[in-house]
């Protein structure tokens, strides 16, 4: 997908969310290769088995969204809000995650190698195993 349709499948999932018409983002399995979604509203947005390699979600809403088993690698998630996210199986490795809100996110599967965050948050993973590292 180019950029311009993935910011109008943005702006069609913010007034969904709104309940002002629009449709719920439903990429799964699309590609989004370095996709600029900083401080996109993606709450509840399905993602899964997306393509997200190197995409820019700094401070992007994705609590609840479904990313489980999206490419993730490389992406920058600084500061974003990733609550509740099923993260199952997702790549995030080498994925920026510093300042990120991670409470309740599911990571079970998930590979971490590389990923850079902060050890406060490390606690609230759920499904999270050392060995992820």
């Amino acid at each position: 997908m180019d950029q311009s349709e993935v910011d109008r499948a943005v702006r069609d999932h913010a007034r969904w969310l709104a309940d002002d018409g629009g449709e719920q983002m439903r990429l799964a399995g699309k590609d989004l290769a370095g996709a600029k979604l900083h401080g996109a509203n993606l709450k509840r947005a399905v993602l899964s088995k997306a393509n997200l390699t190197d995409a820019d979600l700094r401070e992007a809403d994705l609590s609840e969204a479904k990313l489980d088993e999206a490419a993730l690698k490389g992406a920058n998630l600084r500061a974003a809000k990733v609550r509740d996210t099923d993260l199952t199986g997702a790549d995030l490795r080498f994925a920026d995650l510093r300042g990120a809100d991670l409470a309740g996110a599911e990571v079970s599967g998930a590979k971490l190698k590389g990923a850079v965050i902060a050890p406060e948050p490390l606690h609230r993973l759920m499904g999270c195993r050392t060995e992820a590292f």
